[in-house]
């Protein structure tokens, strides 16, 4: 029963010949409502899997980071209480002021070799945190002895933890008489 008649094939042209289905003949075929209804709710399913293991993925990579933050800020005051004293400071919940300060000692390394703390500077000098008091950022707050973690959802104020790599930056240049504030 196949007509010979002219059609219109998919890239325009018109063909003559038998009406048939098919790409060979040049005829183009889409998918029916049945087959795109299908495939978008496989889709869907498949989604609703994979969403919320992405989500827990991507929330314990910021706690794994956020947590080698702390330790690496933790083990430079390890450090330099070793060098030369534990370093107390008075602790402030108000700023981040004094987290900043403590940073920066821990990156210092006298330019004098002989009065250069051994093993000096503590912390990487390219470390160039922000304070936030936010409560939706991963935050490094001082205790007067130790940093700790405040986690979002906890209040006070502290070092922001990012995850762009955004406090990562040129190291401090110090002044030519600077004193360390935990000395």
């Amino acid at each position: 029963m196949n007509k010979r008649t002219e059609r219109q094939s998919c890239k325009g042209k018109i063909e003559r010949g038998p009406v048939t289905r098919g790409a060979r003949h040049g005829w183009c075929r889409g998918y029916s409502m049945t087959e795109m209804f299908i495939v978008i709710t496989i889709m869907g399913a498949l989604s609703s899997i994979a969403i919320p293991y992405y989500v827990g993925v991507v929330s314990g990579s910021k706690e794994a980071l956020a947590n080698d933050t702390l330790e690496m800020l933790n083990r430079g005051l390890n450090d330099y209480a070793h060098a030369y004293k534990e370093y107390t400071r008075t602790a402030n919940d108000g700023s981040f002021d004094e987290e900043l300060t403590i940073v920066l000692d821990l990156e210092y390394r006298n330019p004098n070799e002989d009065k250069a703390l051994t093993g000096s500077p503590f912390v990487r000098p390219e470390y160039r945190p922000q304070g936030s008091s936010s409560t939706g950022d991963y935050r490094i707050s001082w205790t007067g002895y130790r940093f700790k973690l405040l986690r979002p959802g906890q209040s006070g104020s502290g070092l922001k933890v990012p995850f762009d790599g955004s406090d990562i930056g040129t190291p401090y240049v110090y002044p030519a008489n600077y004193n360390s504030a935990g000395r």
